[in-house]
């Protein structure tokens, strides 16, 4: 096997770091506001890959909804390289 066969896609990273996910559990999600703390609470193969049932808090509304694998990642994937820049309610988690 070359080493290229051992090369994993991206898409196919993204559906396996989302398998291995523990449910419920902490998450980081990617929603039209940027990153944000939440739950993962379901998840499904859908006719366009995995997606995951998510539930995050944007400002003082909380929202549950599904995203494709790419938006969600393990808590412990965050890495803020500011972080004076990140607002305190964006690490509460709901």
């Amino acid at each position: 096997m070359t080493g290229r066969g051992r090369v994993r896609s991206q898409h196919a990273h993204e559906e396996w770091a989302l398998q291995r996910l523990p449910l419920p559990g902490h998450v980081i999600v990617l929603t039209n506001a940027g990153w944000r703390r939440g739950w993962l609470i379901a998840r499904e193969n859908s006719l366009s890959g995995w997606i995951g049932l998510v539930q995050y808090e944007t400002g003082d509304v909380e929202v549950t909804e599904y995203l494709a694998a790419d938006h969600i990642a393990s808590p412990d994937m965050w890495v803020a390289s500011d972080p004076s820049a990140v607002p305190d309610d964006h690490f509460r988690l709901p």
